[in-house]
């Protein structure tokens, strides 16, 4: 650990200087989660979607692990070095000295409900994962629950849909990752339909963009987007057959 190391105090703030610091340093790291979208939606700071973080997600390219290692030690952090010497060709875990939160680094890909392939996501002039790939981070849940709901409404709350990475929810991202796989495109087509239910349940007033219209025309996208042959066999079989890993397969 580096002796000159000064973490900030807040949570925030410490995961803006991190993602800020790995940006400017020209490594393939990013941050994630529910405090890349404080970072790039503030509506989710304020209620009914505020909160407090205990935590921080960032995704890594495994080709650049030892600079990501190096990186959180010479900012202060501590390697869970068991759980990294089991787990680091897929994570690595970090915490603060004092242990006040922890970081968690998937290295690749997000495997929870489904699999989302980020390694060519990483090097965005951007603090975080680009917008589509935050959203998809989120609508990629099968056993969603509020928190995440809201951080994908305000996400379409403070950012308009296009075809750029830079500001936008890059619909030709989204395009491209569910016309290839019929389950994640499933799971988010459900979940943005919750996250219409929940935004006219509570939603922020005065956002920048019309949610639920947003959801249309993201619906109408995907229902538009080209599909592959392997999307198409495994859209006619349906939900008769799961199409989704639970937390138990995933860690297993």
């Amino acid at each position: 650990m580096a002796d000159d190391a000064v973490l900030l105090s807040d949570i925030t703030a410490e995961a803006a200087r991190l993602s800020e610091a790995a940006v400017a340093q020209r490594i393939p790291l990013r941050l994630m989660g529910g405090l890349a979208v404080w970072l790039r939606a503030p509506s989710v700071r304020q209620p009914p979607f505020a909160r407090h973080y205990a935590d921080m997600d960032f995704a890594a390219r495994s080709s650049a692990g030892n600079k990501v290692r190096a990186f959180f030690e010479s900012h202060g952090y501590v390697p869970e070095k068991l759980f990294n010497a089991l787990h680091g060709a897929q994570r690595l875990n970090y915490a603060a000295p004092d242990g006040r939160w922890t970081i968690d680094v998937i290295l690749d890909e997000l495997a929870m409900s489904h699999r989302l392939d980020l390694r060519d996501r990483l090097t965005s002039p951007e603090p975080t994962i680009p917008l589509a790939d935050l959203l998809l981070t989120k609508l990629q849940i099968w056993e969603i629950n509020s928190k995440d709901l809201g951080d994908a409404a305000c996400l379409l709350a403070d950012h308009p849909l296009g075809e750029s990475e830079l500001e936008t929810i890059d619909l030709g991202r989204l395009r491209d990752v569910l016309g290839a796989d019929w389950g994640l495109c499933h799971t988010v087509q459900r979940n943005l339909k919750k996250v219409s239910e929940l935004w006219q349940e509570r939603g922020v007033i005065g956002a920048r963009f019309d949610v639920i219209a947003q959801i249309d025309a993201l619906q109408a996208a995907i229902d538009a987007a080209p599909k592959s042959l392997a999307w198409k066999a495994r859209a006619r079989v349906g939900e008769r057959v799961r199409w989704y890993e639970t937390p138990e397969e995933v860690r297993h």
